[in-house]
């Protein structure tokens, strides 16, 4: 679509442009033919001692170099990543270097991921410049781009960056596998967490046509703006497809940024860790994002103002405003299709949000949003919820067979009622315009309380038959007005009912009038200019593989199921203790009267009194089987568990916990873990010498209510 197009400056012509190039005696080995160094005769290239030096095209360090563009001769380049990195370019102008014919890593394909380290590719205060073909991987950031204006990366392969190894299960979640995006202002993201394409303090920047497999975040955007992102298909990664931080004005369209996941175990977890296929982080405005396919994603779209505005309460600082998210494929994500908080203005338009564990759209503390025909099917939680917002539009949706059609509320909330947000930004929860949406066999179409002037119209209920639940429901305008007039106000024009609770609410009459706002979207013409092509619903594509159930995270991340490669197996945790068997009986135990954490004695009296004593595998919950679930229940119970296990040599050895709530082991009788407090899903661990044959162990554990995990592992620390 058409932008304005951001000024340049202007630099002289460098006639025979120069390419700097760390390691430069390794490509022209290969560019001058040499038989040690072509790619016919040797697959790869040992690294070489580091070399930074100006070479000049014509001497041949390109298979052919036309004063603009230069061709890499084909070559397949192994070098260590610590030596820096292999192409550096630096104030260069109007270059086109192209990389076709090359395959450049930073180590061998099949080495971790996680030791992946360093920068292969570094474009620094240029103008101009292309860089296009060519395979890169083995990095923790492949190619990195800094203070450069016009940058264009097209065409390009990534495989095997760097990605954490993740320690959680398809058993239990492991909450070391947490990223946390909020800070990025030192450049956190690239450092922690790498990228395939990192551009940071660039402007007018074109990313088209790249392709990544096996890493965990795919193109990274940092106080950039005037970009393109288009034809992309960065999938199947352990973090965020896009990551954008303080970058605004830019146009994302047509990419697949498709099983962008970690946190995930159908049936048994679904955090997400803060993954997603778009991740849009401190002030990120005005961008469009257009026409993409972020499917089984962490969240489709993951939306947030910033630090700046929720934690240090800046006036004068910008949120994640006013981006446009028209007609994406966000489906069968693990958290929220789209998730846009503490930000205003968004609008969210003809997008498929369907298939959400949670949410199809979650606007916390957002004001200004427009949610207008989109398509929220199938969600496990609400199709929108609204939380702390203010004059939000949901109009022209069709929302059908969700446990909630529309939830908006207010809550005690005093960390952000009263914190540095509230302080500086409205938290009341009013003002919202529910019209003309189709609710189709829902739970409940509404969950709403603690909401002011609300207005509803011409929406339709289908079966309708099912009066909602009324507690406090009055007329903003009018507290003395009859009650039941003020109910049917939220009927469809056909007298059906909705179904769902409201209380504390006031509603406003429809005034017969049109607001600006929704009927400005509705005359909205769609953009026909976007940049790119490519075709990215799955249907369309042939790769459609199914919804949630089709997610599987191993090692390190989720499964590439449309490649053909093998189904992970299914990893149980363990170690040298996969095989054990464990002495173990479980026990109730009582809030006040023995409770382990204050009433130990009591606790362990429990215990002679067990509910089930039975000699059980190596623990991936705190039940063992399902038999024991049924007798025990899941909450306040304790359990006492023994093994032994036979060391085959004497060397240190780590042992780990996956606990939510309490765990003490002893080996040995000695203590060498206890977290005996109310947690989350925590994992600890202890690394220590062990001698050659038999050891006991000895489990303590205690589960109080809601979320719980038990996990036992003992390896080799080396």
């Amino acid at each position: 679509m058409s932008r304005p197009q951001p000024r340049r400056s202007k630099r002289p012509s460098q006639g025979i442009a120069a390419l700097a190039l760390a390691g430069a005696g390794l490509l022209l080995a290969a560019a001058c033919g040499s038989t040690k160094g072509s790619a016919a005769s040797q697959e790869a290239l040992e690294p070489a001692e580091p070399v930074l030096v100006e070479v000049d095209f014509s001497d041949l360090l390109a298979s052919s170099y036309d004063g603009r563009v230069a061709r890499m001769a084909p070559a397949r380049v192994v070098r260590d990543a610590a030596q820096g990195p292999v192409i550096t370019l630096r104030n260069k102008s109007g270059l086109v270097v192209d990389l076709s014919a090359l395959e450049l890593r930073g180590q061998r394909a099949d080495d971790d991921i996680d030791e992946a380290s360093g920068v292969g590719i570094l474009i620094e205060d240029c103008e101009d410049v292309t860089l296009k073909g060519g395979l890169v991987g083995g990095y923790k950031v492949c190619v990195r781009v800094v203070d450069s204006t016009g940058v264009r990366i097209e065409g390009m392969r990534f495989d095997g960056w760097y990605g954490a190894r993740l320690r959680s299960t398809a058993f239990t979640e492991d909450l070391s596998d947490w990223i946390y995006p909020h800070e990025n202002d030192s450049g956190e993201w690239e450092r922690e967490y790498g990228g395939a394409i990192s551009a940071t303090d660039c402007r007018s920047v074109t990313i088209a046509g790249c392709r990544g497999r096996r890493g965990q975040n795919g193109i990274l955007l940092t106080r950039c703006g005037d970009s393109e992102v288009y034809d992309n298909d960065f999938s199947f990664l352990s973090g965020w497809g896009l990551g954008m931080y303080r970058s605004s004005d830019n146009v994302v369209s047509h990419n697949i940024f498709d099983y962008c996941v970690r946190g995930y175990s159908h049936d048994v977890y679904w955090r997400g860790q803060d993954s997603a296929g778009i991740l849009m982080f401190e002030g990120c405005a005005r961008n469009v994002v257009a026409k993409n396919s972020a499917t089984h994603s962490g969240d489709g779209i993951f939306l947030y103002a910033g630090n700046d505005l929720v934690v240090d309460g800046d006036g004068d600082a910008i949120g994640s405003d006013e981006n446009l998210f028209w007609d994406n494929d966000l489906r069968f994500s693990v958290a929220n299709a789209v998730e846009a908080t503490f930000s205003r203005g968004n609008v969210v338009i003809a997008n498929d949000l369907s298939g959400a564990h949670q949410h199809g759209v979650w606007g916390g503390y957002s004001s200004e949003m427009v949610i207008v025909d989109n398509r929220i099917h199938d969600v496990r939680g609400p199709a929108i919820t609204i939380e702390h917002g203010q004059d939000c539009v949901i109009a022209d949706n069709h929302i059908e067979d969700c446990e909630v059609g529309v939830e908006a509320y207010w809550d005690e909330d005093p960390e952000l009622v009263g914190g540095p947000f509230g302080r500086i930004r409205a938290t009341d929860s009013l003002g919202h315009l529910v019209v003309y949406n189709d609710f189709v066999d829902n739970v409940l179409d509404f969950v709403v309380r603690g909401t002011t002037a609300l207005t509803f119209h011409g929406n339709t209920y289908e079966p309708g038959t099912r009066e909602p639940y009324f507690e406090d429901i009055r007329a903003e305008s009018d507290p003395s007005l009859d009650t039941l007039t003020v109910q049917r106000w939220l009927d469809a024009l056909d007298g059906a009912y909705p179904s769902g609770n409201f209380s504390s609410v006031t509603l406003d009459p429809w005034t017969g009038r049109i607001p600006v706002t929704l009927q400005r979207w509705r005359d909205w013409d769609p953009p026909t200019d976007l940049p790119g092509g490519q075709v990215v619903r799955a249907e369309e594509r042939g790769a459609f593989k199914g919804g949630l159930e089709s997610i599987v995270i191993g090692e390190w991340g989720p499964w590439d199921l449309r490649s053909g490669a093998p189904r992970p197996e299914r990893r149980r945790p363990g170690g040298l203790l996969e095989e054990a068997e464990w002495d173990a009986l479980w026990f109730t135990w009582q809030k006040g009267l023995s409770d382990p954490r204050t009433q130990e004695a009591e606790f362990r009296a429990r215990a002679e009194s067990p509910l089930v004593e039975q000699r059980v595998a190596n623990f991936v919950n705190p039940w063992a089987t399902e038999e024991i679930r049924r007798v025990v229940g899941n909450d306040l119970f304790g359990l006492f568990a023994t093994t032994r296990v036979k060391l085959p040599a004497d060397g240190v050895y780590e042992l780990s916990t996956t606990t939510d709530d309490g765990v003490r082991v002893y080996i040995d009788d000695e203590l060498v873990i206890e977290d005996w407090t109310l947690h989350a899903a925590t994992r600890d661990v202890v690394t220590m010498p062990l001698a050659a044959g038999e050891h006991t162990i000895r489990l303590e554990y205690f589960q109080i209510q809601g979320g719980a995990a038990l996990v036992v592992e003992l390896r080799a620390a080396d």
